[in-house]
């Protein structure tokens, strides 16, 4: 007979195989709250954007001003590496830039709002459509509409 004391080999590889496995599925199941967390945020972003832009709207339709409008004419940004690669993405039609305006961290105050651009983004705002893009995209959708399904 013989004297065993502790674990054989096999019963170490299974047990090591064992922990990987919980470690993989956690790593997995973090990974994925993160990436939901992110969508939500976005899209919360994006509903704050499209209300407050919505009041802007009304207001220039009661005081007949559409000079309240706030942010840059996507037609009229030109040196902005950001932009120009979103515009290469054709997610908006060119002869629909006149109608899209491009909200900085400045305009983004400016519409009392608490939200930031993202990282290497901007919000996109077509007040006539009430269409709100943002320009890096998210899984690839850029529309709320699209994110928000």
């Amino acid at each position: 007979m013989k004297n065993e004391n502790g674990l054989g080999i096999i019963a170490i590889i299974i047990i090591i195989f064992i922990i990987a496995g919980l470690i993989t599925g956690a790593v997995l199941y973090i990974n994925k709250s993160l990436d939901t967390e992110k969508n939500e945020d976005i899209k919360a972003n994006m509903l704050l954007i499209q209300g407050a832009t919505r009041v802007l709207k009304q207001n220039s339709i009661v005081q007949k001003n559409t000079d309240m409008f706030v942010g840059t004419k996507l037609s009229e940004i030109q040196d902005d590496e950001i932009i120009n690669n979103f515009k290469t993405l054709n997610i908006i039609e060119e002869s629909q830039y006149e109608k899209y305006y491009c909200l900085n961290n400045e305009n983004l105050k400016q519409l009392n709002i608490d939200v930031e651009n993202e990282e290497g983004s901007y919000y996109l705002v077509n007040y006539d459509e009430d269409i709100i893009i943002i320009t890096k995209g998210y899984e690839g959708k850029y529309k709320l509409s699209e994110i928000s399904e």
